[in-house]
Parts: structure tokens; sequence; C-alpha cells
């Protein structure tokens, strides 16, 4: 057992408390130790990082999987190699802002020719470097990387831009390998390359560059005009892919929901889509959400990879953009029954694998095992994030708790700045929820009574002061 394995590597990282569900505590800590596993070191040859938390896959780097990494790993950047994996890619991108999706690992040589059209994938380096600042507060950082980062959106504008403003791909682009679509203009990919420009204008205003933020602001109400007006169908209440003459391609895939994390979709439109979501005919299956709606004459019962599969970043994607659009409890839902199916198969297996079958607890009919890489998204992020409710804003120096009812939950040694925090919530008779809090510095706490299925709003919200020690408040349930 290495350092940074067993007690050693639980007592750096944040340690969830979640009596009423030992089993996904359990598959939370089989993420961290096989993430740990796959700590890896450049060399003269490839010219990496001397250190770099990477995917589970083989020995190349790949941009799309350490996008997804870095949105469960940065919980743990104190005391791993998180943002060195990121920069093996701006240390690999080319004057004019292009970055191919994989790098060789032997020799750090691009895997794709730059005029391949699978040479690229989805623009995620900004939505992943805000999410470690949201845990770091490291301003520096986003000025070093906000030059490279607004280079590649500007490269993709230039070179994967159709006339009417959207943007094409490949299934190899864009990450999904062998799903059955075949377009001009890709909805994910445009919903990527808008969610691109929404975290450049949140960077760009986060260090004071209000010009640049103004000009990405722009961009992302453009992209999402365009992908409004052409894509959206009202009848189904669906966006689809484009053909040539920008006619739809229906096809139902789990693509069209990126749009809900970039921020594009209009109120009446996030609920028709949440109603596909939950609709047991398409997407809501034993194991929520398949890659492929499975009224698609391809769906495969047993995966098939990109053709019915449960993949664990589209799941943290999709969830993640409806708990932003205000679903708050149907994307709890959703992490509830994720977590109880990898759970599932984790008994059966020992592991965690890179998709899952959406009808039985089992792995995808093609899948790696041990996979963590970005298969950590689900068992970490998701348990901080939406099911003990808790978010984190360092730059603000706040964190944010949505209380579900259960008789005790919390999270103990969490880094964030330059704090280290442990929050326990008890519920007691008669509504009344005693919460106890450690932090070495100043900070705020803002509590809130979670929305319920029941009763979809959301109930009392209240915010404390917290100096450093020990302490312990009550909070009313309304």
């Amino acid at each position: 057992m290495t350092m940074m394995q067993g007690p050693w590597l639980r007592a750096l990282l944040p340690e969830p408390v979640l009596p009423a569900h030992p089993d996904w505590v359990e598959l939370y800590w089989k993420a961290w130790e096989l993430a740990v596993q796959n700590i890896r070191h450049g060399t003269p040859q490839n010219g990496f990082a001397e250190a770099y938390l990477d995917d589970a896959f083989s020995e190349n780097i790949f941009q799309w999987d350490t996008c997804f990494i870095v949105q469960f790993a940065r919980y743990g950047s104190h005391c791993l190699p998180v943002c060195p994996a990121l920069d093996n890619f701006y240390h690999k991108q080319e004057p004019d802002g292009y970055i191919c999706r994989e790098y060789r690992g032997c020799n750090g040589a691009a895997l794709w020719s730059k005029d391949s059209a699978d040479a690229t994938n989805p623009p995620l380096f900004a939505w992943a470097e805000w999410g470690y600042y949201q845990l770091s507060d490291d301003r520096d950082r986003l000025r070093e990387v906000l030059p490279r980062l607004i280079a590649h959106y500007r490269w993709l504008a230039d070179h994967q831009r159709n006339e009417n403003g959207l943007y094409r791909s490949t299934t190899w682009g864009c990450g999904m390998d062998n799903i059955p679509r075949y377009a001009a203009s890709w909805v994910d990919f445009s919903a990527q390359q808008a969610l691109n420009a929404l975290y450049l204008a949140r960077i760009a205003k986060a260090v004071g560059e209000e010009g640049v933020a103004a000009e990405f602001r722009r961009e992302h109400a453009a992209l999402a005009e365009r992908i409004n007006a052409l894509m959206w169908d009202e009848e189904t209440g669906y966006y689809w892919d484009l053909d040539a003459a920008d006619a739809p391609v229906p096809a139902r895939t789990i693509a069209p929901f990126w749009t809900l994390l970039a921020e594009v979709v209009p109120p009446d439109r996030v609920r028709r889509l949440a109603e596909h979501l939950s609709n047991p005919a398409e997407f809501w299956r034993p194991h929520v959400f398949p890659s492929l709606a499975a009224d698609h004459p391809l769906y495969s019962p047993q995966g098939n990879y990109w053709r019915g599969s449960v993949w664990p970043l589209t799941n943290y994607a999709v969830i993640k953009g409806l708990s932003h659009c205000g679903h708050t409890a149907l994307a709890r839902r959703a992490t509830e029954n994720h977590l109880a199916q990898m759970t599932a198969v984790y008994r059966d297996t020992g592991t965690i694998w890179e998709n899952y079958s959406p009808e039985y607890p089992a792995p995808g009919n093609i899948a790696k095992k041990d996979f963590v890489g970005f298969s950590g998204v689900s068992p970490i992020a998701l348990l901080i994030e939406e099911i003990l409710g808790i978010e984190v804003d360092a730059p603000a120096n706040v964190i944010r708790w949505r209380l579900y009812p259960t008789s005790e939950q919390g999270l103990s040694n969490l880094h964030f700045g330059d704090n280290v925090v442990s929050l326990l919530a008890q519920e007691v008779d008669g509504g009344e929820t005693t919460i106890r809090v450690t932090a070495q510095r100043e900070f705020t706490l803002s509590v809130q009574q979670a929305a319920q299925p029941s009763s979809p709003k959301s109930g009392a919200t209240m915010a404390f002061s917290i100096p450093p020690g020990s302490h312990r408040y009550e909070f009313v349930k309304t």
C-alpha cells in the first residue's frame, strides 16, 4: 500500500458523512483509490508534466476525459496533480490556438492530423478551469490560461463553424465514437462552444477583463439564438442535429441535453427537455440516462458503447444542467438512481467501469474496468454536489448547502481557498436540524431547505457567518 492509498489517502481528502448510504460512501473511496493509481509522470520524450492525473484508457492523454477528471479531482487539488493534466494540452497548443484532442504518451505527438475532422474534442477547458477556480480561488491561474482559452475558442470558430453560425463535428470528435449520428450541424458541439463562451466571459470578468467578458457574452447570446432558432422543434420539444440544408436529423440521443449546462434553453423548453429525460420510453431507464434513447431502432439494452450505454461523464453534464436550470429534485432523483446502479455493479465486480448497461445492473458490453478516469465524476462529484447538496464558491468565500431530509449528513476536511472546513447536519424531532461547523478561517455558510418532488419550491434559507473554530447552529425547517 502506497502513501496515497488507504488511511493516508482518506486523511488528505474530503470525507462524506452519510450513514443512510454507506455503500455510496464506499464507492466514493473506491473512486479516489482508482484515481490516484492513474497519477502518471511525463518523460523527456513526451514533454508532459512531471506528475499529472490521467484517465484509465491508455498511455495517451485525452482532452475530453481530462476536462471531466478535473470536475471531481478538484476536491483533492490541494494534494493531487490536477492542473498539470490540463497544462499538458496547453503546452502542446499551436500558435494559431489549435489543440488536438489526443496526444501520444510515447513521444507527445498529436495523434490526429490538424486537417482531420476527427482532430478536436468538445471545448470544455474553460468549464474545467472555472470548476477548479471555485475550489481554489486561484485568480492568477485564470489570468495565465485565459489567452490560451481564447485562442482555442477562436480556432474552433474559424475552422468548425458553419455558415449558419452552428458547429460541426464527428462521432469521434464529439467524444461519442459509435453513436448513430450523421449531421452537418451538431447540437452538442454548438452547445459546448456556447458553454465555452459562457465560462470565458466569467473567467474574463473574474480577472478584470471587462471588454473580453462582454465579447464572450455576445458570443454566448449569438450561439443561443442560433441553437434556438434553427435546432429547436416545437412539435417534438427537442433540439435536433441539422443536415446540410438545415433540416432536422431526428435521432434522439443524449447530445441535446448539453444545452441545459450551456444555459441557452428558455424556461418553457427546459421543462420539455426534462420531460424527455423523465420518460421511461426514452431516457428514464432502469439505469438513467442512456446515450441513445430506448425508442431508437439501434438502442442496445447491453449498451454497445454509445448505442445505449450509460456514461458517468454525460450523466454528470446532464444532471448538472438540470440542477443549474432549477430542476434540482429531478437532478437528485437521477443521481440517486445512477449511484445505486453503479453501486450494484460495484458489489458484483469490485470496481468502477467506463460505462454501464441501461437495462441491467452490469457494465456496458464494451467497457473498461477500474476506470477512474472520468467515471470518478459520479461517485465523487455527484455525491458531494447533488446528494450532500454542497456547492463551494471559494472566490466569494461562501459554501451553499442544500439540506435534504435524512438523519445525518455532512462533509469533513473540505479544502477550499486557504480554508479547511467540516460540516455536519443532524436532524432532530420537531423539524429542527443541528448544524456543526469547524473552520480554520472565517467564511459564510448559506443553508437552504432543499426542494422535494412533493413540494417543488425550496424552503427557508439561512446564512451564517462562521468564525474560525468549532460551532453549533440550529436550523428550523419550514
